[in-house]
């Protein structure tokens, strides 16, 4: 592929980076485009900015509608403004839950050693042989 075309592709997908040869088959070379854009916390700051603006927008917008169902008295107004109230409440719940999701993968990446399925091949004697040498301290 010519160098201006994936330039092109590039600014069209938004996306930079290098050209990367990848074997297919092994007969035939295919360049993938190596992306930098999908950075845990690039993503992070990019949702958690759009839900404060999201927060931000419907806090004026509930201002606006509470002064309109007090003006209009009118009971579809407040429920409007009840359904936006809920929606914010919702939105807010949302940002903590990122906050949440954020610092588990944040764990699982630094805690690599974790070991959830493992399996010891050699007698019961072998085994208790371990287990006591690790008790000691004899082996880490």
């Amino acid at each position: 592929m010519k160098k201006s075309t994936v330039e092109k592709l590039n600014k069209v997908i938004d996306v930079t980076g290098d050209l990367i040869p990848v074997e297919v088959n092994k007969k035939e070379k295919v360049n993938v485009v190596k992306s930098e854009t999908n950075d845990l916390t690039d993503d992070y700051n990019f949702s958690r900015d759009q839900y404060h603006t999201l927060i931000d927008k419907g806090n004026e917008a509930l201002e606006e509608l509470l002064a309109v169902a007090k003006e209009s008295e009118s009971a579809r107004a407040y429920e409007v403004t009840a359904q936006l109230v809920r929606t914010l409440s919702d939105t807010t719940k949302e940002l903590l839950e990122l906050q949440k999701a954020k610092k588990e993968i944040e764990k699982e990446v630094k805690d690599p050693k974790t070991v959830n399925n493992s399996l010891f091949i050699g007698s019961t004697k072998e085994l208790q042989d371990l287990l006591l040498e690790n008790k000691n301290g004899k082996r880490k």
